[in-house]
């Protein structure tokens, strides 16, 4: 199993959903190339599995790839056999985190109150998605948890900006995930990959300044 740090080298991760597989192939490379270094592939769109082992051979191995939304154990044999580097849920799901134990693959469970991040860790997620944590106070809700969970290793997701990122990081959030920030559904659905590309590179300038400093 890759470390956290491993599996997210920029602190960044672009979450796609879309029910467009070719759209999401593209939009992915794109954000790729655009510097960021993580993806997240829903199990939401169609031939995720497909998709996953495409971006691993078009990129040679070297973008760490995931697979989200994932609700039944048995996908993460799958994810495995696709040569995901991790499976995140959105919910705590103990069940998941058993089959990724047994995978030997990084779990990341998804909470959102103290409660159900204790939990989580508790079910032996590896990272905990805080997700959503934008219409809950987004940075200042982090802020906030860190006080009684402060060596619990988070990932922030769900409604967050590219000029929110410096903010997370500097909190100590081992990763971002960005999926309509990134992945506008009207940018998908034009294919405007530049414009993908572009705010990939934004994004991971974002990032790299705040984990400079």
């Amino acid at each position: 199993m890759k470390s956290i740090d491993g599996v997210f080298p920029t602190g960044l991760c672009g979450v796609i959903r879309t029910d467009n597989p070719d759209a999401a192939f593209q939009a992915c490379l794109a954000a790729i190339e655009g510097g960021i270094g993580t993806i997240e592939v829903t199990t939401t769109v169609p031939s995720w599995y497909e998709l996953i082992r495409g971006l691993i051979g078009t990129t040679l191995g070297k973008t760490p790839i995931g697979v989200g939304t994932v609700w039944d154990p048995g996908a993460v044999g799958e994810a495995k056999r696709a040569g995901a580097d991790f499976v995140v849920t959105p919910v705590v799901l103990p069940e998941v985190a058993d089959a990724c134990r047994k995978e030997d693959i990084l779990c990341v469970l998804g909470a959102l109150t103290p409660t159900e991040i204790y939990h989580a860790r508790l079910a032996g997620a590896n990272l905990v998605k805080v997700f959503p944590v934008g219409p809950v106070g987004g940075p200042d809700y982090i802020r906030a948890l860190q006080g009684p969970m402060g060596g619990v290793p988070l990932w922030a997701s769900g409604g967050i900006e590219i000029d929110q990122i410096p903010a997370y990081l500097r909190l100590g959030v081992r990763a971002v995930g960005l999926t309509g920030s990134l992945f506008p559904a009207d940018a998908l659905a034009r294919r405007d990959l530049a414009s993908i590309r572009e705010t990939a590179a934004r994004a991971a300038a974002a990032a790299a300044g705040a984990r400079a400093d």
